[in-house]
């Protein structure tokens, strides 16, 4: 392809510089020839403000001129910021070397005789063009690399890295003035739920959204100092910057107070509280923030950071739209928290996970007709570590996802071998994260533990919250209704503490309702839950529901469970979560004292 083609739609400019109109037609003709558009000028003077007025791809200057000599043009033209990359061809008849030095110092790209073939001249000057045009793309390519390494493509904020570069100007700026600088970090509340239900076009626009606002946020009065030189310090002010995910941060420098800080954070409340319009729909928004304070929690940039980001952590565990103060029993906290994330990555590895089971007894004829796995981690040093502790903790850092795997392969893998052994044929309850729904892939992982087993898929029930079908509702969904066409049935764990709501029932061919057990506790004391169980066994029968009523402790509340006609119960009146061995032990127990008492009976 010849240079024509390749720039026929937007040909490149050369500039011709010479005072014989002769060698100007004659240079100009060959470019023109070659695809370049051309212009011209006699004397040095001319040739700057024609570039002044029109900047070009490329000039051919001639040394000896009239006035300005084309040693002088080419440093004028060199001084210009717009032509520094400018390929510039000096011709000359002079042959001697001290032109030829004077050329190069003047900033010439190339030096050729003044006798030159025009036709030559032209290919030359093609040369130096493609050339300036593959620099320009390097250029481009490594500017490119440069502000992608600092900045946030998406919302064009500074990145992490760049903001520790600001903070650590920011600090250096405050030290010796004992002046302050707060950093205030904050996390988009639920927006993994948004990003999941509403499509990664809308969770984009949100981000956008959210960093318009907080740059809104920043102070009018930005903290503006001088340095010896009398130079300003352009990032001595307010900057805001996304240093993850749905994770972004504002830098402050002057603020040395928590009542300050807490100004800027409740001016960001108010910013973010306003909803999010996308396609006509209203998508809430909150953030839940943390605070920290140079010189008082932090005295490095990275050290401001990371308290910033450990008190937004621990305020998003206490509820949404938080502000939470660093202090140093959150650091404290931090460091715990952060040990148990590397023991619990760990743990699966090193085989710390076990599952202990639970069984459900029917009402009409109290045999047991399913089992609930319940995780157990025992930790070589901490010893029994309570599901408690470290279950919230999985579903935060996305574990909760190879752990479940885990346990629906050994919950299938114990289902086989239960029906294998020919004396029980239980159902096996999985309880599942509502983070295990997220990606979408659940039914295909339960699918390959069922199948790894060998064994029919209704020997498995998976056990999800209220709070999964919510926050999930439109993949559990699509999620519950192909584990129904595979067979595998599904229950609603905790119910009525929740949301409790009818309507979504309707929608969502759950099998099973568990009762939990605050509301069994209170059965016998009329402490006004027993309404409730009724209305819950009421309408779980009404939409052909069983019923698994949890925490079963005594035999009144049994008794009155089987007057409702609750389905199952379950709980310490009967068997607590056992072991695989003791769990047979208890069953053969059980049965032996069933057929004594039935024996008695007749």
């Amino acid at each position: 392809m010849n240079h024509r083609d390749d720039e026929s739609k937007n040909p490149s400019t050369v500039l011709v510089v010479d005072d014989d109109p002769g060698a100007r037609l004659l240079v100009g003709s060959a470019l023109e020839i070659a695809g370049f558009r051309v212009v011209t000028a006699a004397d040095g003077a001319s040739a700057l403000a024609q570039y002044r007025v029109q900047p070009v791809d490329c000039v051919v200057l001639d040394v000896v001129m009239p006035g300005m000599s084309g040693f002088d043009v080419c440093s004028e033209l060199r001084a210009h910021p717009d032509s520094r990359h400018v390929p510039i061809l000096m011709q000359t008849s002079l042959d001697d070397m001290e032109s030829v030095q004077r050329a190069y110092i003047a900033g010439a790209t190339d030096f050729s005789s003044k006798g030159i073939n025009p036709m030559l001249l032209a290919e030359r000057v093609k040369f130096l063009v493609r050339s300036k045009q593959t620099q320009d793309q390097l250029r481009e390519s490594e500017a490119k690399i440069r502000y992608l390494a600092y900045y946030d493509p998406l919302t064009a904020l500074p990145n992490r890295q760049r903001l520790l570069q600001i903070l650590e100007q920011q600090v250096t700026w405050a030290a010796p003035r004992q002046r302050g600088v707060a950093v205030l970090m904050l996390d988009i509340d639920n927006f993994s739920r948004i990003n999941d239900t509403q499509g990664q076009t809308v969770g984009d626009g949100l981000l956008q959204e959210v960093a318009r606002r907080l740059q809104s946020c920043l102070r009018d009065q930005r903290v503006l100092d001088m340095d010896d030189s009398g130079n300003g310090k352009s990032d001595i002010n307010d900057w805001v910057a996304r240093t993850g995910g749905d994770e972004f941060a504002l830098a402050l420098p002057g603020v040395s107070t928590a009542d300050t800080a807490q100004v800027v954070a409740r001016r960001v409340q108010q910013a973010l509280s306003r909803p999010c319009v996308f396609a006509q729909q209203e998508i809430p928004l909150s953030a839940s923030m943390g605070v920290s304070l140079f010189p008082t929690d932090a005295t490095t940039a990275e050290a401001l950071l990371k308290n910033a980001d450990a008190a937004m952590h621990h305020g998003k565990r206490n509820g949404s739209n938080a502000i939470e103060f660093f202090k140093k029993s959150i650091s404290t906290r931090a460091a715990k928290h952060l040990s148990m994330e590397t023991d619990l990555r760990k743990a699966l590895d090193r085989g710390e996970f076990t599952l202990n089971y639970q069984p459900r007894l029917r009402t009409d004829d109290m045999q047991v007709e399913a089992v609930e796995a319940l995780l157990r981690w025992w930790h070589p040093t901490r010893g029994f570590v309570s599901p408690d502790e470290f279950i919230p903790l999985a579903e935060q850092t996305g574990l909760i996802v190879d752990i479940g795997d885990w346990v629906l392969r050994e919950a299938c893998a114990q289902a086989r071998r239960w029906r294998d052994a020919g004396e029980v044929n239980w159902q096996v309850a999985v309880n599942v994260s509502g983070v295990q729904f997220r990606d979408g892939s659940l039914v295909e992982r339960v699918t390959r533990a069922i199948d790894a087993a060998g064994i029919d898929s209704r020997m498995i029930e998976l056990e999800f919250t209220e709070g999964a079908l919510i926050e999930y509702s439109a993949v559990v969904s699509k999620a519950v209704k192909a584990l129904k066409t595979l067979g595998v049935a599904t229950a609603l764990d905790d119910f009525g503490t929740g949301y409790s709501s009818l309507s979504y029932l309707r929608h969502f061919p759950i099998d099973t309702l568990k009762i939990d057990r605050i509301f069994v506790r209170d059965i016998v004391s009329r402490s006004g839950h027993t309404p409730l169980v009724d209305v819950i066994i009421a309408m779980a029968k009404s939409l052909g529901l069983s019923t698994v009523a949890e925490g079963v402790e005594t035999e009144s509340q049994l008794q009155y469970l089987k007057s409702r006609y609750a389905t199952q119960v379950q709980g310490f009146l009967f068997c607590q979560p056992l072991a695989i061995a003791d769990l047979e032990r208890w069953h053969a127990d059980w049965l032996t004292t069933a057929k004594k008492q039935a024996a008695g009976a007749a």
